[in-house]
């Protein structure tokens, strides 16, 4: 016949062995959810250029005459439209993370396709 103590055993082995292997799939579950989060905002985790932790400041040269119209956030860019006196409207497309002029569009009046 077995003794208590040896009987008791098999109880906390099993309340262990069952806590370890939801501890386990909860783990699964978080790393999940990180790597699916990563993958759905891909530069949200990126540090900002040059290792800048503050602010920064940068200009970027407008035509002469120019103004800004509007800007709207576009993903993870910052897309200024710029109208000129007489010449073709613009989008410039801005980092907003460190200021970098990533490119420009120019939409030419009286262009049809």
């Amino acid at each position: 016949m077995a003794s208590p103590a040896q009987a008791s055993a098999p109880l906390w082995l099993k309340v262990l062995v069952i806590v370890m292997g939801l501890l386990i799939v909860a783990g699964f579950v978080v790393i999940a959810a990180e790597i699916a989060r990563r993958m759905s905002t891909p530069n949200a985790a990126r540090p900002p250029a040059s290792g800048m932790t503050s602010g920064f400041s940068e200009r970027i040269a407008l035509p002469s005459g120019a103004r800004v119209v509007s800007m709207n956030a576009v993903g993870d860019r910052l897309v200024v439209h710029v109208e000129t006196q007489g010449g073709p409207a613009s989008a410039y497309i801005v980092d907003p993370r460190n200021g970098a002029l990533l490119g420009t569009i120019e939409f030419p009046p009286g262009v049809t396709r």
